[in-house]
């Protein structure tokens, strides 16, 4: 099985696959900050790995996938104030409602975390980099010194002076433009954890969800998945901080990435305002149809949703209900081969519809195995 690593920006040679006796594939995948409700661009993102995740487990492999969920957060401390909430009721309010939408879809298996119950965690890291000088503070708050990541900027391709006019995290207190802020105590923030050692203040982004790696594999896992703007600066600081805490080269095997869903022509984003809700969206569609539709793109591409194209995809899926319900041929079939075949370079959905289509129209026996990869249900 080959998947395309951003961080080689080639596909490789994936081995769990190959050698899947007893074998766990750990994932750790990059969930929504809950301040209001999930949209189709959270649903693409989390039915990639939803089936990646089946496909593993129909090739004998287990799967450990924690979704981490941001639970704190400017945005959630700015609508709690607006809406006159706490920002921990907020927060868990929009989880449960996430969890809803999730199962809406069908999307089983996953384990969820809240980086706030992984704020001790990650004290004790960024605590652990200031002792081992690969981190400082500086102007109130702690900086990852990425001086000392001689590889920074390899996962986004971006050079050290890239890097710099990004202007990331600005603070004239920084040495470097470009280190990472993993500890933020110099804002007053609505919420705050204390701290004697690096002040009273919130493990930052990036911090967050490397508290969250460390507490469910120990920093080094196999996939490490989320949407494609977020390879710099979010990913390619995670990576740096897990190479410093664990002394790895590559912490992560495998970096994917899924590419955006946009609406008229710009990013499907909660602070764009131009979001299609899952849960609005299933009330006139199924879930069936927004599988095949999301998976008939490649997940590496971008693309614009229509609802108007659903139509074919509810068509398509009706096809298939039927060839289900109907008396089935025997023997052995090479359809389900080149499934997986399609499948296994590099998660080749639009190739794998085109087979599935064609073994519901010979009514094969491997059809049902395709359905359930793809996570449809009838």
């Amino acid at each position: 099985m080959r998947i395309f690593d951003t961080l080689s920006g080639e596909k490789e040679e994936f081995a769990a696959i190959a050698n899947s006796n007893n074998s766990v594939v750990k994932m750790l995948l990059c969930g929504p900050t809950v301040y209001d409700y999930s949209h189709v661009g959270h649903a693409r993102m989390l039915l990639f790995y939803d089936l990646m995740a089946r496909h593993f487990r129909a090739k004998g492999v287990h799967v450990s996938a924690i979704v981490n969920i941001t639970d704190v957060d400017p945005k959630i401390f700015k609508k709690a104030k607006a809406t006159n909430t706490p920002p921990s009721e907020l927060a868990a309010k929009f989880i449960g409602e996430l969890l809803r939408d999730l199962s809406a879809l069908s999307i089983e298996g996953f384990a969820f975390a809240r980086v706030s119950h992984h704020v001790g965690t990650a004290q004790e890291l960024v605590a652990g980099l200031l002792r081992d000088g690969r981190a400082y503070s500086a102007g109130g708050n702690i900086y990852l010194d990425t001086s000392k990541i001689l590889s920074f900027g390899r996962l986004a391709g971006m050079s050290r002076q890239d890097l710099r006019d990004c202007r990331l995290d600005i603070s004239p207190a920084k040495k470097l433009p470009e280190d990472i802020l993993l500890w933020n105590a110099s804002e007053n923030l609505d919420v705050a954890f204390f701290d004697a050692t690096l002040g009273s203040g919130i493990p930052w982004w990036h911090m967050q969800d490397s508290s969250v790696a460390v507490a469910g594999f120990g920093g080094s896992y196999d996939i490490h998945g989320g949407a494609s703007e977020l390879v710099y600066p979010h990913h390619e600081s995670h990576l740096a901080q897990l190479q410093a805490i664990t002394s790895l080269e590559k912490p992560v095997k495998f970096w994917t990435h899924v590419g955006l869903v946009r609406a008229k022509g710009r990013k499907m984003s909660k602070s764009l305002g131009n979001t299609i809700r899952i849960r609005d969206l299933l009330k006139k569609r199924t879930a069936n149809a927004l599988r095949l539709y999301l998976y008939s793109r490649h997940y590496r591409n971008d693309f614009d949703f229509s609802e108007n194209h659903l139509d074919s995809f509810e068509r398509i899926s009706d096809a298939i209900a039927a060839a289900l319900n109907s008396k089935q041929g025997s023997g052995k079939s090479k359809l389900i081969g080149r499934f997986f075949e399609r499948i296994e370079d590099d998660f080749d959905t639009p190739g794998a519809i085109k087979v599935m289509v064609e073994a519901a129209r010979v009514r094969s026996p491997d059809l049902n195995a395709m359905v359930n990869i793809l996570g449809l249900q009838y």
